[in-house]
């Protein structure tokens, strides 16, 4: 087996395994000890991805890699803005492949329409309906049967989120259309 001379600067020229930009998830707690943590965190190349501004001099590396990319409309001269995902699910870009229908609505921080890395898709219901019974009236105005159950004379449409497939009260409603999910937090590599 062959292997490379070692000398004391040898680790400072390797290159480092995870670049500058790189973005992953972090599990450990933040909001009890932010100032421990945000320490610990940068001590290793990291900070969150929570949307502040830097200046361009103090990051030139990330900002060499992020660009003007995330930045917002009140961004000044030597400054940039690193990704803020707080909130969000992340998603690679669709690179052409056509699996964002919407790809050509998506927007960048300072609100300019972008396909980008970074852009921004708000949240969405995609179109769809539900096939439900109509109750009939036949004879009866009340539009049941003898045994006062509703008599189904055809099938209608509705726009609602109706589940009538499930068991009762299997259908969560919310204010947001969203899979099932864990908080995290985003870091990205600054070194």
């Amino acid at each position: 087996m062959i292997t490379a001379p070692f000398y004391p600067g040898h680790l400072a020229m390797m290159p480092t395994s995870i670049p500058p930009g790189a973005v992953m998830a972090f599990a450990g707690k933040v909001t009890d000890h932010y100032v421990q943590f945000e320490s610990m965190i940068n001590s290793y190349g990291w900070m969150l991805c929570d949307g502040r501004t830097l200046a361009q001099s103090d990051y030139p590396v990330l900002y060499a890699v992020l660009g003007d990319q995330y930045n917002t409309a009140e961004v000044k001269d030597d400054a940039f803005c690193i990704p803020d995902y707080r909130g969000y699910f992340l998603r690679m870009a669709d690179m052409g492949s056509g699996r964002d229908p919407d790809a050509g609505s998506r927007k960048l921080a300072n609100n300019s329409v972008s396909s980008e890395v970074g852009s921004i898709q708000e949240d969405a219901l995609q179109i769809h309906q539900h096939a439900y019974l109509k109750t009939g009236e036949l004879n009866d105005p009340k539009g049941k049967n003898e045994q006062g159950k509703p008599v189904p004379t055809g099938s209608a449409f509705t726009s609602d989120p109706v589940d009538g497939t499930g068991s009762p009260g299997s259908v969560r409603t919310s204010t947001e259309t969203r899979a099932k999910n864990v908080y995290v937090y985003y870091i990205i590599k600054f070194v």
